[in-house]
This record gives C-alpha cells, structure tokens and sequence, in this order.
C-alpha cells in the first residue's frame, strides 16, 4: 500500500514510519526540514498542511494517510503557538482531505488523543462512546476539532476514516505502548470494510484497562492489546 505519513518529524509518526516501511510504500510529511535520523532514506517533503499547493503533490498516487501530527503535543502553549495549532488541525484538516479526495485516496487514519476524555472520574470505564470533554486549551481542542473535520467530511464523501485515540507514547496509566500504537495503525490501514455501509470509526487505543476498547466487539479494527 501507498501511504502518505504526516508528522513523521514527531515521536508517533516517527515510530509508525520505522514499522510501515519494510511493508508499504511510505511517503512522509512533517514541519522539520529533513526526516529524522535513520529515515532520510525514505521520500520525505517538509510541508504546511494548510497550504494546498504544499499538499496536493503529497497525496497524489497514494492509497491512504495516517495522519500522525494531531498526536504531537504542543511543545510551547503561548498564545501565538496555540493559535497556530488550532488552525493546522481545522484548516489543515480540511485541506487535506480535500486534496486526498481529489486524488482519489479513500482512507484516512487519524491519530487523536485521549486526553479528550481524561476529565471523567478515574474511576469511570470510558469508552468510545463517551463524550469528548475537551479543556479549553488548544492542546485539547486542536485533535477534537481533527477529529470533528474529518468525522463530517467522510459522512459526506465516498472517503473512510478511521480514528484512533492514543494516550501518551509509554507505560503510564493512561498510556499507549509503541507496540500497540503500530498495532493499531497497521489494523486500521488493513481494516476490512468491503460491504459495510459506515465511513466513520473510532477507536480508543489504551494499553490499560483506563479507556476501554468498547468498540472491539463489533467494529472491524481486531485489535488487542499487547500489540496484538
């Protein structure tokens, strides 16, 4: 498969980019100005996601993005920094798809946090079909408003996507192993879907019991934790 993989300059694209590239054809994206160590061998293109002459040559020719970058936390919340942030993930968004559809690209994989869900008592179970409660930061909102783009676009398009919240890349009580993490990823770039009338799926991606997977059942995604 043809993937485009955006982010690939951040801890999660970089990750899914070393796992996907002895497997697919990968085409990577990020802000830096070169791929990170061990990856510049691969065919990588510094862009801004909101400008869509930058992104249009990105998608052509591929079969599918994983859209990696809303995973990346911000690194300095001050006000020009969360402004920017929060117009990457509407207006980026929304180019990108654009120029994905345009290609004729029919899956989108978008990495999302769980951050969206960490005001619930720890107590509670909370699954995918829990309600967003986004902080009023761009930290917190500019996934949301990722995942909000994408979510009506698809219902409105012949386009899949896939969401996928992940905690923190790491062990903690509400993290996501990297080994689950790519498991996940891969899962939703092979999910089957052929005769299935939904273009919209999401999925929480916990490696502890703190966010369920409640959709695991029904959906096709098949994943298990441990990286299965």
């Amino acid at each position: 498969m043809r993937i485009l993989i955006t982010g690939a300059d951040q801890p999660l694209g970089e990750l899914a980019a070393r796992a996907l590239r002895g497997e697919h054809e990968v085409r990577l994206t990020g802000t830096a100005p070169q791929a990170p160590a061990g990856l510049q061998t691969l065919p990588y293109t510094p862009a801004d996601l909101r400008e869509p002459d930058q992104v249009s040559p990105l998608v052509e020719g591929m079969e599918a993005v994983a859209h990696l970058a809303m995973h990346a936390p911000m690194a300095t919340p001050d006000a020009a920094a969360e402004k920017q942030a929060l117009d990457v993930s509407a207006r980026g968004m929304y180019v990108l798809l654009h120029a994905a559809l345009a290609a004729r690209v029919r899956r989108v994989v978008l990495a999302s946090r769980l951050d969206l869900m960490a005001a619930y008592p720890e107590s509670y179970l909370v699954d995918e079909n829990w309600k967003p409660l986004p902080a009023a930061a761009a930290a917190s909102l500019a996934p949301y408003l990722a995942e909000l783009a994408l979510r009506e676009f698809v219902r409105a398009e012949e386009m899949v996507g896939i969401c996928l919240r992940f905690g923190d890349l790491g062990t903690g009580p509400a993290d996501t192993t990297p080994e689950d993490a790519v498991s996940a990823i891969r899962k939703a770039l092979a999910m089957d879907l052929d005769g299935r009338k939904y273009r919209w799926w999401l999925y929480h991606i916990c490696s502890t019991d703190r966010y369920p997977l409640g959709n695991a059942g029904w959906q096709p995604l098949n994943f298990e934790r441990g990286g299965g």
